[in-house]
């Protein structure tokens, strides 16, 4: 018997031997090399490749994990579940390989910005648009009518499960959250400033005044002048 047939042989009865006492769990190990002078070498599991750099900054994570989710190692989403940054997926492509997150938590109410101010490249109400839409407003360097804050100042800085690539949904992003995901409920009383905080922004101006808005707890689908405060859920794209 060669020595090649004799580890081959040794190796299968160990692993048998192996599972029959449950000894199955761990990370595989390959051997590498001609067959000469082969060498055993560790290949890291697809969670362990997916795992971010200490030295990644939020930006280059997400860039790599956008990139990760085109390879064989890609998680694979259904509506509903968690994603990457600790929201809940409400819409998803390339069969659950890429889609849209919702932020784990809303931003408080406050105003949109812009009053009676007309944004070109704020008017996309598909889905897809928010990214975009919220780009436009920001380059707008957009005020508060009553001197406050408001959502797209918020939104810059928001950082969300380790992420900070957050944006406000168009129309129908944000209509489509509540079409998936059911009621969203915000806890907190509206206040005597003009506060709606079941009703939410989306970043899809319907005119230089009014901006489409939903009641993420009821569905209830409404033009909001741009000086209410109102609360924004951000998303995100993997």
């Amino acid at each position: 018997m060669s020595i090649k047939i004799l580890a081959s042989f040794l190796m299968t009865v160990w692993v048998t031997t192996a599972s029959a006492y449950g000894w199955e769990d761990g990370d595989p190990l390959t051997l590498s090399g001609d067959g000469g002078e082969a060498s055993v070498e560790y290949k890291p599991t697809c969670d362990v490749q997916r795992q971010r750099d200490p030295s990644m900054t939020d930006e280059e994570y997400s860039d790599f994990l956008l990139e990760f989710q085109d390879s064989e190692c890609a998680h694979v989403f259904a509506v509903g579940d968690i994603g990457f940054g600790g929201g809940r997926v409400f819409y998803t492509t390339d069969e659950g390989r890429h889609g849209l997150e919702t932020a784990p938590t809303d931003i408080k109410p406050l105003e949109w910005g812009c009053f009676d101010q007309s944004i070109e490249g704020a008017k996309e109400m598909k889905i897809g648009a928010g990214r975009d839409n919220t780009a436009a407003i920001i380059d707008e360097s957009c005020t508060s009518y009553f001197g406050g804050g408001i959502i797209f100042d918020d939104i810059v800085d928001y950082n969300g499960g380790g992420f900070q690539d957050w944006y406000v949904p168009s129309s129908y992003e944000l209509y489509k959250i509540y079409e998936v995901l059911g009621s969203h409920k915000v806890v907190e009383e509206s206040t005597p400033c003009s506060s709606y905080p079941q009703y939410f922004w989306s970043s899809t101006e319907y005119n230089s005044r009014y901006i489409y808005t939903i009641n993420l707890d009821t569905g209830s689908k409404v033009y909001a002048e741009r000086g209410l405060t109102l609360s924004t859920l951000p998303i995100r794209s993997f």
